[in-house]
């Protein structure tokens, strides 16, 4: 029930997630993206009883960064006990470890203003390249990131990107829902959650530039000359940026 997404931006990382939840077969929203250290963020999708045990015992860490092996090492150990105390006390009102793990098991992203790492909740971690998605429609999300990122956008493009993919997703998964929740760590600032009312701008902003979008399409549709035009237009634009990013 849940959509994470983290992406590297030029002076930073940043990351996001839906907020919805499922409680007794009824919709609910809960936070999903943590501050766990000045400058780390961690965004989590699994068993929300789970996860809230994970953020205190990951904030007791005071991790600096995720980028030496020391301080990824605490992360997986942390997380590593987690799950096998978890398995001790529960595991036998299960038949199977796979059913135990359908019920218990999940995964995190993990972002400083260098790295992106995915951890699962028995501990084991992957650092990521550019960008990642876990949870409900992540691979819908990982093919849009495809064709959208841009490892040269800053920050609040690379918001303004998450913003949209999970805008996207809540068309495709009804497990997606608002309000979207969105954090960043930049070099020199550390580790943020946006307010909510930043994340509003941000969503409204989305919501307005697709209403403009699908407007001119409607228009042009309508006139194969003037649509032409546009592609040729688009195309020397994309052409043009092209050049520009490979010198």
């Amino acid at each position: 029930m849940t959509l994470i997404i983290a992406l590297k931006c030029k002076e930073g990382n940043i990351i996001a997630s839906d907020g919805r939840i499922v409680v007794l077969d009824e919709y609910r929203s809960d936070q999903k993206i943590y501050k766990i250290s000045e400058g780390v963020l961690v965004g989590l999708a699994g068993s929300t009883g789970v996860i809230k045990r994970i953020v205190r015992r990951l904030s007791e860490l005071n991790i600096s960064s995720l980028s030496s092996d020391e301080e990824v090492e605490k992360v997986e150990k942390t997380l590593a006990e987690i799950y096998k105390y978890h398995r001790g006390v529960y595991g036998d009102n299960f038949a199977s470890k796979e059913d135990f793990d359908r019920q218990f098991y999940g995964s995190m992203l993990a972002i400083d203003e260098e790295n992106i790492y995915k951890f699962f909740f028995d501990g084991y971690p992957e650092p990521c390249g550019d960008y990642e998605a876990i949870g409900s429609a992540s691979g819908y999300v990982r093919t849009l990131i495809e064709g959208l990122y841009d490892g040269e956008m800053d920050i609040q493009r690379g918001l303004e990107l998450a913003c949209y993919c999970i805008l996207q997703a809540m068309k495709v998964s009804r497990d997606i829902g608002e309000p979207i929740q969105l954090g960043s760590a930049k070099g020199g600032e550390g580790a943020k959650i946006l307010d909510q009312q930043a994340v509003e701008e941000i969503v409204k902003k989305m919501n307005g530039r697709e209403r403009v979008l699908r407007d001119v399409w409607n228009i042009i549709s309508r006139d194969p000359k003037l649509q032409e035009e546009i592609e040729e237009w688009i195309r020397g634009k994309t052409s043009l940026l092209a050049k520009r990013q490979s010198v």
